[in-house]
């Protein structure tokens, strides 16, 4: 069960990856079109970040399993703290974008703010990996 669990927990990695990578690349080439982005490129959006939201609950639902099993729910220091704080600040940012998309009106481009809060996602994810690398390895 613990080889299962690890293995979903990096399918969601990969995942909450590929759509933060998808929706990064659809951004910068919606800038670079001249006029609004093509109905597909709107499309792509919503799966996108689709993907990185199940990806990220992924990681969520096996990483608190494969914690409470592995380390009996251990207080594992400060470095886990912090990583659970930038996976809280993931899912959040997540949610938001998820919502703020489902209210955008088709074929109007998504709020500013989550041009702002995608890098911020990002540079996130790359401390969360770091910080888990610090604690499990």
């Amino acid at each position: 069960m613990f080889i299962l669990m690890k293995t979903l927990h990096l399918f969601g990695l990969m995942l909450g990856a590929g759509g933060g990578l998808g929706s990064m690349f659809l951004s910068i080439q919606a800038k670079r079109a001249e006029g609004p982005p093509s109905p597909a490129l709107v499309a792509l959006r919503k799966n996108f970040s689709l993907a990185a939201l199940v990806g990220v609950l992924l990681l969520w639902a096996t990483g608190l399993w494969l914690w409470l099993v592995d380390y009996n729910g251990a207080l594992l220091g400060i470095a886990f703290w912090l990583k659970i704080l930038a996976a809280v600040l993931i899912l959040g940012i997540l949610v938001a974008v998820r919502v703020a998309m489902a209210r955008t009106p088709v074929g109007n481009p998504p709020p500013a703010w989550i041009q702002r809060l995608g890098p911020a996602a990002g540079v996130l994810s790359y401390i969360a990996v770091a910080l888990a690398v610090i604690v499990f390895a």
